[in-house]
């Protein structure tokens, strides 16, 4: 079994159970709502997705800022899930893997937070090609994760017998490296001391950083 389906059949509900209490915790500066409240024209975005929504608490917020958008989440945790389509029936919630959407539409935001590092490698190009599959041109793509000083690979503590691993490494330059999108925006920050919204050094094992990259499809050739 991959680790895609080890955090599909079990581990995406432990990881739910664990952190469940503490995704809206108050002080905390959410990098993806932060970064999309700077976008000009909220006006114009008529869809947003979330990849890795846990149970639609961002989803949630973002509607009320983004009023009459369609709000589409997907997990591994179908616990994440089903406790979502109960806290926020007004979201469109879906259970499974990046590398195999249960969703067909293209949406104007994409938001991709803290779950390509859990990928397995063996999916990683497949996935990158579903976020991709369901930003619609022209749109925006969030995304943040772990941002070491070179790529990482290590055990995950969480199930010390098993050969699952987190992989951490600058995943929005996988992106720009298509050719179709561009970052516009880059944050980064300690990932060990969240509630700390200050700017200070940190080290490489704890540095994150949150993208939003903008793809087009014509755009950012040059025609020669």
């Amino acid at each position: 079994m991959n680790q895609d389906m080890v955090f599909h059949k079990s581990e995406g509900n432990s990881w739910f159970q664990r952190n469940k209490s503490v995704l809206e915790k108050e002080g905390k500066v959410d990098w993806p709502t932060y970064l999309l409240n700077l976008l000009d024209n909220k006006s114009e975005i008529r869809s947003i997705a979330e990849l890795g929504c846990t149970n639609g608490w961002r989803l949630y917020q973002l509607s009320k800022k983004i009023i009459g958008a369609k709000l589409v989440g997907v997990d591994a945790s179908l616990e994440a899930i089903e406790d979502g389509r109960k806290r926020y029936p007004e979201l469109e919630m879906h259970q499974g893997l990046l590398s195999q959407l249960p969703i067909q539409d293209e949406f104007d935001i994409v938001i991709v937070n803290f779950v390509l590092h859990w990928v397995d490698r063996e999916t990683l190009i497949k996935s990158d090609a579903e976020i991709d599959r369901v930003t619609k041109d022209g749109a925006f793509l969030i995304l943040g994760d772990f941002l070491p000083d070179c790529q990482q690979r290590r055990r995950y503590h969480h199930l010390p017998n098993e050969r699952v691993y987190t992989y951490k490494q600058d995943y929005a330059r996988i992106f720009e490296s298509f050719g179709t999108y561009k970052e516009f925006t880059r944050f980064t920050y300690d990932h060990d001391n969240v509630e700390q919204n200050s700017i200070k050094p940190c080290s490489s094992s704890s540095r994150a950083f949150c993208s939003i990259l903008h793809k087009s499809l014509e755009g950012y050739y040059q025609e020669v």
